[in-house]
């Protein structure tokens, strides 16, 4: 096992500054929902979802795996509907939803795919 430096303070660190970024969000969409009401519980529910994404990839998934990625792409898929819902009739929304939805459908067909190749072909 190698004892690099990154390995002895800079994933640490790392995971810290993702720690106090998820508090952030939390708070971020508490005191959104606290000011704004009911109006602004669809982007307190996509940041408090960004913040468990990310936790989950730090502490338990990994960033590199096709779950993490297709769970992340979500995130672009529940910002636009959020926006949808919430009577936002804008081209980003849409294009957020669409383009979130193609990204989770590529990573379905791209992990199907390397699943599907023999072993000593991965």
């Amino acid at each position: 096992m190698s004892d690099s430096l990154y390995d002895r303070y800079g994933r640490p660190l790392v995971v810290g500054f993702v720690v106090v970024l998820a508090a952030l969000s939390v708070a971020s969409a508490y005191l959104r929902v606290e000011t704004a009401g009911t109006v602004a519980v669809g982007d307190a529910i996509v940041s408090l979802y960004i913040a468990a994404v990310v936790l989950w990839g730090t502490f338990r998934e990994g960033y590199d795996t096709a779950r993490f990625r297709i769970a992340l792409y979500g995130v672009l898929v529940l910002w636009g509907s959020a926006d949808l819902i919430a009577g936002a009739d804008a081209r980003l929304a849409y294009l957020f939803l669409i383009g979130g939805s193609l990204l989770i459908a590529w990573e379905s067909y791209s992990y199907t795919r390397e699943r599907r190749k023999p072993v000593y072909e991965r």
